[in-house]
C-alpha cells in the first residue's frame, strides 16, 4: 500500500492506493499517523493528488483515477450511487434507497455513507444534511465542500502540496 497527503484548508488528506486503485481518504484529525506498514511514494501517488488538487483549486468536477473501496456489497452499491451524484447537486438517503430499488433502506444508505472510505471522491457530502445524516467530518468540512462546488471558495492555493 503506498500513500501520500495533500494540505488544503480542509486539513491535511492522506490517500492510500494500491495496484486495484485508491482504496482509502482521510481528512485527518489531530494525532492521525501513517500506518507504519504503508510506503510513502508520491511519485505513485501523483494520478490521485494531481486531480485532488485540480478539485480542491476549483478546477475539477469530475475524477477519473480508479477507485476500489472495500465494504460490503450493499455499502459499495450505495457508493456507486453517491458517485454518480453530480458536481453540486444533492440528492437524499431515501432517494438513493429508491435508485436501488430498495425504498425502505434509507437509513442503512445513511450508514453506508457514514463508513465511506473515500469521502470527496465518493461524494457523500452530496447527500442532504439533516439530523440523522450528518457528515462525520464534521458540518464546517460539508460547508467548505459546498462552498467549493459553488465556485465560491478554493480549498488549496496552487502553491500548496
Amino acid at each position: 500500500m503506498y500513500f501520500d497527503y495533500l494540505d488544503t484548508d480542509i486539513g491535511r488528506i492522506f490517500l492510500l492506493a494500491d495496484s486495484q486503485g485508491l482504496r482509502q481518504l482521510t481528512i485527518c484529525s489531530p494525532g492521525f499517523c501513517p500506518d507504519k506498514e504503508w510506503e510513502h511514494e508520491p511519485t505513485k501517488m501523483q494520478l490521485y493528488t494531481h486531480e485532488l488538487k485540480e478539485y480542491f483549486q476549483g478546477k475539477r468536477k469530475k475524477f477519473t483515477f480508479p477507485i476500489a473501496p472495500q465494504g460490503t456489497s450493499f455499502q459499495i452499491k450505495v457508493w456507486q450511487a453517491l458517485r454518480h451524484i453530480p458536481f453540486n447537486q444533492h440528492q437524499t438517503n431515501l432517494q438513493i434507497a429508491q435508485q436501488l430499488g430498495l425504498p425502505h433502506a434509507a437509513s442503512a444508505v445513511g450508514m453506508a455513507r457514514n463508513v465511506n472510505p473515500i469521502p470527496i471522491v465518493i461524494p457523500c457530502h452530496r447527500i442532504a444534511s439533516n439530523v440523522s445524516s450528518r457528515y462525520h467530518f464534521g458540518d464546517d468540512v460539508i460547508q467548505q465542500l459546498h462552498a467549493l462546488e459553488t465556485g465560491q471558495l478554493a480549498l488549496i492555493s496552487t502553491h500548496k502540496k
